[in-house]
């Protein structure tokens, strides 16, 4: 199996958990490529079994440099002829990482971002298994960090966070070896 992340980190909090997963995968000899989103990054996603998208969500949606990634990618396949959309593509698996703050709503600050992203995913005739969410601290806002809706969150992503991520990769990966 032939793995990429792609991810876009603005303070890092992305960061953390890509390289999570980079080193669930290592540990179970998979094959990984690991590439941060530029808008003008041209990869060919049709070379990989299982792609692991993460981005931040800034004000529910992934942040502009996502957005123009997602644009360009699914322009440049449709200016090349290549089939998007449907039907999905047999062994073509995608998993979605999204850090969010949640200093106002909780958990919810990162799920449309998240879902923005699947879309792309599927779009591209990838089947999402699943969709990660992770606290991350808001940069640039120390009182949010500390008096929001999920309390004092200026350590996270912290390690137990990151335990899970690395978690989540190996039983993901163990359902691989289960087929």
């Amino acid at each position: 199996m032939k793995s990429l992340i792609l991810y876009w980190s603005g303070s890092g909090n992305t960061l953390k958990v890509a390289e999570t997963i980079q080193n669930g995968l290592i540990a179970n000899d998979v094959e990984v490529d690991i590439m941060e989103i530029s808008e003008n990054l041209n990869i060919e996603i049709y070379d990989y079994d299982l792609v692991f998208f993460g981005s931040p969500s800034y004000q529910w949606i992934p942040p502009e440099p996502v957005q123009k990634f997602i644009k360009n990618t699914m322009n440049r396949y449709r200016e090349g002829k290549r089939p998007i959309g449907a039907p999905k593509k047999s062994g073509k698996f995608g998993v979605i990482f999204c850090t969010f703050a949640g200093i106002h709503t909780g958990y919810k600050e990162g799920y449309t971002a998240g879902k923005y992203m699947a879309q792309f995913l599927e779009h591209m005739g990838f089947f999402v298994l699943d969709e990660w969410y992770t606290v991350g601290r808001f940069n640039g806002w120390e009182e949010g960090n500390k008096f929001g809706n999920l309390g004092d969150i200026t350590d996270r992503p912290n390690q137990n966070d990151l335990d899970i991520i690395y978690k989540n990769t190996l039983e993901l990966l163990q359902g691989f070896k289960e087929v």
